[in-house]
């Protein structure tokens, strides 16, 4: 006795136990299993009932078919067929609402069973389409059984009036016993969603709480980041005005390196954190930047990177090369902000004496950049963490925790992944992976640091209002072999470029006259000049306006410009005129 009633406790639960199931799954073939159970427990008890006081096979015959068909709903659900389940339940429902309701008339008492089969669909029934489907066709078999009724379509069994009253008060029991069940069902199925919906609100308010206290974090780090570079800039730049005019303002003066390392370095990382807030804009924006793949020299590339930071890192920058082609075809741009955070991570948690190595290898599939450092390490536990937003394990003023999950968005952009592998005191490594096509167009000699190609009799005219924007343009311009000219509004521009016509045009999107916007479409109208390649340069961290400049434009640098992001973006205009201080590639 005691393993039957295990077998019966157990049998709502068929179906339940086997592969993972959402919640949600589970509770509707517990629901069909109990209905089924019920059902089949009903019937039988009124069929042989009835077949005692009315021998009538067409009442009690049906009634045990039924009772052994609806055995089959667990079985459906444990063979994983819940559809079959659920579509067996509605099925002898409706057949056993037509076929008894035809054949003892009001008796059966349809009102209530259409309640029930109602609110079985509702708490079943996922789809809504199906669910109104199924209440429908129960409101419709119960206007039929009307139709039938009143208009005498049909004629009853002849049942005495005591069987009569047996029926009515077997059917009314049966159906509020189903109808009972299901309200406790439609119970429990709202306390659940009462649970859930207050565990999902905490959860949610925990998650808001904690992102506001993430992004507290960031922007203190930030401003004090932002401070700290801001000072030696700010501070030595006032100091050599104040030298100059101690000594009449003379058209040159003597600078040290170290002042001028100083100032490089503060600027160099003032300009690493306006890349990630103005990456992390464009990120929760929804705006990925769309690779823009062309061919470079990987050594000449790092080279140029670990020569710009060996003035900011205070541990030793080691470089190892393992396979690599001269030439490979990627973006230059977006390889550099990923490896400019690696390396700006690498230095803030690097230790005294210690040493930053950057490996780059090839297979035959993908190129692979490494950046190991040798400090503190991270725990297993928080590995995965660095690479989400305003996560840091820094200290106030160490960092803002935005570089990591950036350059893994960026990644992403390029085909690739970006992963990390640490142990607490054993330092870290971060590891870049992108799908690598070869350059094999032409030969190219191993660059060594410093040895830079150069834009041999390019022309670029930079139109940009600003003085100061304009000075530096010229510098880094004739740094890259370029003969320059230079316009400050949009009159200006034009004529200049039509006597010059350069080959590239540096375009400021903002001008006192007229936007440059307006004066890129002036330019694609003039027949002189609708083929040079226009370049818009902006400070603004506006995301539609910086889509909209590359989508019009050629291409789109931020200000402030480095030298090698000038150099990349003007390297498909002019990659012909590339020359070495060895000759003509």
């Amino acid at each position: 006795m005691r393993r039957f009633w295990r077998l019966l406790k157990t049998l709502p639960f068929l179906g339940t136990d086997g592969a993972p199931l959402p919640l949600n799954s589970k509770r509707v073939i517990i629901i069909l299993n109990s209905l089924a159970l019920l059902t089949s427990f009903l019937c039988f008890l009124i069929s042989t009932v009835l077949w005692n006081t009315a021998h009538e096979i067409r009442i009690s015959g049906v009634g045990y078919a039924m009772a052994v068909i609806y055995l089959s709903v667990p079985l459906f659900n444990k063979a994983g067929k819940t559809n079959s389940a659920l579509l067996t339940i509605f099925v002898l429902q409706s057949f056993s609402a037509m076929y008894y309701g035809a054949l003892l008339g009001p008796a059966i008492n349809i009102e209530a069973l259409a309640v029930f089969l109602c609110g079985a669909a509702l708490l079943i029934i996922k789809s809504s389409r199906y669910k109104w489907a199924a209440i429908s066709f129960v409101l419709t078999v119960t206007v039929i059984l009307k139709v039938i009724w009143y208009g005498n379509l049909i004629d009853p069994l002849p049942l005495s009036i005591g069987n009569n009253r047996l029926v009515y008060f077997f059917a009314a029991g049966a159906v509020l016993l189903m109808n009972a069940l299901l309200l406790y069902f439609y119970e429990r199925a709202v306390n659940k969603s009462n649970r859930e919906l207050e565990a999902l609100v905490e959860e949610r308010t925990e998650a808001l709480d904690q992102a506001n206290r993430y992004k507290t974090t960031y922007l203190n780090s930030l401003s004090h980041d932002y401070r700290t570079q801001l000072n030696p800039i700010y501070g030595l730049a006032h100091e050599l005005v104040l030298q100059a005019e101690d000594e009449g303002m003379p058209d040159q003066i003597q600078v040290s390196t170290d002042v001028i390392r100083a100032l490089y370095a503060s600027s160099r990382n003032m300009l690493d954190m306006t890349n990630v807030v103005l990456d992390t804009a464009r990120i929760e924006a929804g705006m990925y930047d769309v690779p823009q793949p062309a061919p470079f020299s990987v050594r000449q590339w790092l080279y140029q990177q670990l020569d710009s930071y060996q003035y900011v890192s205070p541990v030793p920058l080691q470089l190892k090369l393992a396979g690599i082609p001269g030439r490979i075809v990627s973006d230059a741009a977006l390889l550099t902000r990923i490896l400019s955070n690696l390396l700006t991570n690498a230095i803030k948690f690097s230790s005294p004496g210690g040493s930053i190595t950057i490996t780059a290898r090839a297979t035959d599939q993908h190129f692979i950049l490494e950046v190991s450092d040798e400090g503190k390490g991270i725990p297993a536990e928080e590995l995965e963490k660095v690479f989400d937003l305003y996560i840091t394990g820094s200290k106030p003023g160490e960092g803002t925790g935005l570089g990591l999950p950036i350059s893994r968005k960026i990644a992403e952009t390029l085909g690739g992944t970006l992963t990390a592998t640490s142990g607490t005191g054993k330092g870290s490594t971060f590891r870049l992976s992108i799908p690598m096509v070869a350059d094999n167009s032409r030969k190219s000699q191993p660059q060594q640091p410093n040895e830079f190609e150069k834009f041999d009799g390019a022309t670029v005219l930079c139109v940009d209002d600003d003085h100061s924007n304009r000075l530096l343009a010229e510098l880094q311009l004739k740094r890259l072999g370029c003969t320059t000219a230079f316009a400050a509004s949009s009159g200006e521009a034009l004529d200049k470029a039509r006597a010059i016509i350069p080959d590239v045009i540096l375009l400021d999107y903002y001008l006192p006259e007229i936007s440059g916007m307006a004066l890129l479409g002036k330019i694609r109208k003039d027949t002189l000049l609708r083929h040079v390649p226009v370049i818009f340069i902006s400070g603004n961290a506006d995301t539609a306006e910086i889509a909209a400049a590359r989508i019009h434009g050629d291409g789109f640098l931020s200000k402030p410009i480095m030298l090698e992001q000038l150099y990349y973006a003007l390297l498909p205009f002019l990659s012909s005129r590339l020359v070495s201080e060895t000759g003509q590639l």
